[in-house]
């Protein structure tokens, strides 16, 4: 035992310094893939039987002793009853006949190994009954509690050592919903002791013991920017950070000394308050942002391939919730792109529910492209057939469907996704528009840029132009695009801005708002813009009131089109789990602008009212573009589909629709035209080449 305690510690520091190395190359804008290590590859691998998708339900997300702890409004007397239930067979059983392919059950809450151990016993049974079905088991395991009271009890340490974090005066912060949950601690994620722990004790008994196939991790995002951890573990993790990350000449560069031995997090009051922030220029506070996030890659990072180390097929999936329209770099310490190398899958528990509402498709199809991109699946709540129809079209797989065994609508969903299956698999996105979020401009800014990209998505989202959202770590396949969107882009690296330059002059179309390349990745301002930098190199020289018109230019073979603003609509601004999302009133100049500056057509366009959302796939030797509709109380009728390319024949299927129905084409010069006479919810367009 102790010869294996020793090791695991060892085996723990490699583990952490290698995911230190990985993740200082992201930050410092040198990334490049080293999956080529066999551990990295581990943290990066996608299990074998998610690939194709899954549909998961099953038990509550909260242990008993939780339910117990919190006694919340709806607790009563006989949900026991319920609880037992929904881990007995009978109930296993009903979710896999049901066509459920994961069993979701909770495991862990942050009470402490020895006071949940009775529970993750029995949830090992329920998983054995499930594997016995064959089903895979997905296990709700806490992210962000240190519930102390039992915690404390198990491991006198945690409270000497503070394996929680603490504010300025030492007190600890607390994860609260309702204000009533004092008792949560939250970890502190840069103590060694804690993070082990948290590995051996739970992490290895989930994996090993309880057999999971796929590990949960919840409440994943750091406490509100206000909230800042001045645990000791912490404050020498940050600044072992900036040492490791750069040279004292960089150092110099960045702060105006080297020594960086006494720097602290930021702190705030009355005079200084946080939620006032929107332009983060000081740069300890942006490298603050940015160890926030490093915090959580690099223990995602060392977590996955701990548990992979034990089974190469378990999923790794985290709930940090998706593209919410706000800074969450500033307020959560998450940076997506970065965190989902290590995730296939990510929570999001956001309102975005698709509907239509005063003018704007309001939907959760942000989170489905930022999955795409960085290939994971989204879990999120899918309860009416408008939120099955976005699910579908655009996350290729069914996901989530509650507590209950299958029924009504969700049912219906389920059957039409597993009968129809080969139109979601072994698909690639046929999008050639790409929107960029930059991080240090999305970081580093928390309302302008924001809401330029956000209404640039919106935009294209209601003009049916398929796009896909990317990210720094993209920067390399631009070429994979006809169009780049640069809705002000405020800050960009000077790698970054020379690939954007690269994919120009090779012929790339560029739409540009704004104050895109205004400053360098650390917000200092440059002597030009992006685009004053490309009229230059071109020879056209600076037009006049640039900032006040749109203008067109050629570069290389490429064409830039620049819009000065992205007009607002009237209406308070609001940022985050309650965004208000905005259609720019100048919403047609940027399609029009991306159809132009793309040069030749672009593989789809589509004409039908704007609250129909469309999708486009490409499969071997066909095409599958998946239509779905914001505005349910009523049918659309009328639309065109023109592909470019010629096909031999087209069908749909609809789950509003029994059997295919054969589609006419009409082929003019190379393009393709379809007419879609009816879509209520959800269609799919196969086209066979």
């Amino acid at each position: 035992m102790e010869k294996r305690t020793t090791y695991n510690k060892i085996f723990s520091k490699i583990q952490h310094k290698l995911a230190i190395f990985i993740l200082l190359q992201v930050f410092t804008g040198t990334f490049t893939s080293f999956a080529q290590s066999q551990d990295e590859g581990l943290a990066r691998y996608t299990p074998k039987w998610i690939r194709n998708g899954f549909a998961d339900a099953g038990a509550t997300h909260e242990p008993w002793i939780f339910q117990v702890r919190r006694n919340s409004e709806k607790f009563n007397l006989w949900q026991k009853d319920s609880y037992d239930y929904q881990l007995s067979e009978e109930y296993i059983k009903a979710l896999s006949g049901s066509g459920v392919s994961v069993y979701h059950v909770s495991c862990y809450k942050g009470f402490g190994f020895k006071a949940e151990k009775d529970n993750m016993d029995k949830v090992a049974k329920a998983a054995s009954i499930a594997h016995k079905y064959g089903m895979k088991v997905d296990t709700y395991v806490q992210w962000n509690t240190l519930a102390y009271e039992t915690f404390f009890s198990e491991v006198p340490e945690a409270k000497k050592d503070l394996w929680y974090q603490v504010d300025i005066n030492g007190n600890p912060i607390m994860l609260t919903y309702g204000y009533q949950q004092s008792f949560r601690y939250r970890p502190c994620f840069n103590n060694d002791a804690y993070m082990n722990y948290f590995k051996e004790k739970i992490l290895r008994y989930v994996v090993e013991t309880v057999k999971t196939d796929f590990v949960h991790f919840d409440n994943f995002d750091f406490n509100p920017a206000p909230e800042v951890d001045f645990n000791p573990a912490t404050i020498t993790a940050f600044r072992k950070y900036i040492a490791d990350k750069y040279t004292p000449e960089q150092r110099i560069e960045r702060f105006g000394f080297d020594d960086v031995t006494y720097l602290l997090p930021p702190a705030w009051n009355s005079s200084n308050p946080a939620d006032k922030m929107v332009h983060i220029n000081d740069p300890v506070i942006q490298e603050w942002v940015d160890f926030r996030c490093w915090t959580f890659t690099s223990r995602l990072a060392e977590c996955a391939m701990f548990i992979r180390k034990l089974n190469k097929e378990v999923v790794i999936e985290a709930n940090p919730h998706g593209i919410l329209g706000s800074d969450r770099a500033w307020e959560a310490g998450i940076n997506h792109p970065d965190l989902m190398q290590y995730t296939n899958a990510i929570w999001t528990e956001d309102n975005n529910n698709p509907r239509w509402e005063n003018g704007v498709a309001i939907g959760k199809f942000r989170h489905y492209k930022l999955g795409r991109t960085t290939n994971n699946f989204i879990l999120t709540y899918n309860n009416k057939p408008t939120d099955f129809a976005e699910d579908l079209a655009l996350n290729r797989t069914i996901g989530y469907l509650g507590e209950s065994v299958p029924s009504g609508i969700q049912k219906k969903y389920l059957d039409f996704w597993l009968a129809n299956k080969e139109l979601y698999i072994h698909a690639k996105g046929a999008e050639k528009v790409a929107i960029l979020r930059s991080y240090p401009s999305m970081a580093y800014n928390t309302l302008e840029t924001q809401v330029a990209v956000n209404m640039a998505e919106q935009a294209l989202q209601q003009r049916q132009i398929p796009f896909d959202i990317i990210f720094d770590q993209q920067i390399g396949r631009l070429s994979d695009y006809s169009v780049i969107v640069l809705a002000n882009q405020e800050s960009l690296a000077d790698s970054t801005i020379d690939a954007i330059k690269t994919f120009a002059a090779n012929g790339g179309g560029i739409v540009v708002t704004e104050n895109t390349g205004k400053y360098d990745r650390w917000r200092r301002l440059r002597k030009q813009s992006l685009t004053e930098v490309m009229l230059a190199e071109e020879n056209k020289g600076l037009l006049a009131d640039t900032t006040k018109n749109s203008y067109t230019f050629s570069y290389g073979k490429g064409k830039v089109y620049y819009i000065p603003k992205l007009i607002q609509p009237k209406g308070e601004v609001k940022l985050g789990y309650e965004t208000a999302w905005q259609m720019p009133l100048n919403a047609n100049e940027l399609a029009s602008a991306v159809y132009w500056v793309s040069g030749q057509r672009l593989p789809l366009e589509v004409k039908a009212p704007e609250w129909v959302g469309v999708s486009h796939d490409t499969q071997k030797n066909r095409e599958v573009i998946h239509l779905f509709n914001y505005k349910t109380d009523e049918n659309v009728g009328g639309i065109t589909l023109e592909y470019n390319g010629v096909i031999k024949s087209a069908w749909s299927v609809s789950p509003d629709e029994d059997g295919k129905s054969i589609i006419p084409i009409i082929e003019k010069r190379g393009i393709t035209e379809l007419r879609i006479p009816n879509l209520k919810v959800y269609k799919i367009i196969v086209l066979e080449e």
